[in-house]
């Protein structure tokens, strides 16, 4: 009867001896488990970037996504993933538009040639803006006249360049219709090969002598 009793009284001891080692050993292998878990980059859905534990409830990552997941970000601002606003700013918004600038040389209005391909009438995109410019301001004064001068360099015929430096022209006037300048206010003409810019016979002198002069009238 004693020894069952020295025996159970051993196995009580045992007991409260492992206990707390087993629970020691249990809390400091889940804080081994969850520092070794690496912090993960999660996209939220509105685009947003937040870090996550990947073993965390807070924020699990799947083929769904994020889920549940806390950003340290400022919620609904999407600035970084608006398109540039300043895409078009040499685009005059009006304020530009006065007779005074068509003699400053600072303002785009002093530019008034446009440059064409070889044996093309087609208008360049770089021209556009020039050209919507130009036709803006005609279209805010109604008074103003203007001449489109086409021109050609001075390979071909002369019958073939006077009709492709009309087509030059006519292009611009196009355009410029567009934008709200009225057909009375442009005339078009073509000289063809019979005033070039620059006097010369190699690919430079031919580029710029294939161009559109706007010119105004007393301006």
């Amino acid at each position: 009867m004693k020894t069952a009793m020295r025996n159970t009284m051993k196995s009580v001891n045992t007991k409260r001896i492992l206990l707390p080692i087993l629970l020691s050993t249990f809390v400091l292998g889940a804080c081994s488990q969850n520092q070794n878990e690496p912090d993960v980059n999660v996209s939220t859905k509105d685009g947003s970037k937040t870090t996550a534990n990947a073993g965390s409830k807070n924020g699990t990552v799947g083929k769904g996504g994020a889920s549940s997941v806390t950003s340290n970000s400022t919620k609904g601002n999407r600035s970084n993933y608006l398109p540039n606003n300043n895409a078009n700013s040499n685009v005059s918004d009006g304020r530009d538009l006065t007779l005074a600038g068509l003699k400053d040389p600072n303002n785009l209005l002093s530019q008034r040639v446009i440059y064409f391909d070889y044996n093309q009438s087609s208008i360049r995109p770089e021209y556009m803006v020039l050209i919507n410019t130009h036709a803006k301001l005609a279209a805010k004064f109604p008074q103003l006249q203007m001449r489109l001068e086409g021109h050609a360099d001075e390979r071909g015929s002369r019958e073939y360049n006077v009709a492709l430096s009309e087509q030059r022209a006519n292009s611009v006037r196009r355009i410029m219709g567009t934008q709200g300048a009225r057909s009375q206010q442009i005339r078009t003409i073509g000289y063809g090969e019979e005033l070039p810019i620059v006097k010369g016979h190699d690919q430079k002198s031919w580029q710029k002598n294939r161009r559109v002069e706007i010119k105004y009238d007393n301006y």
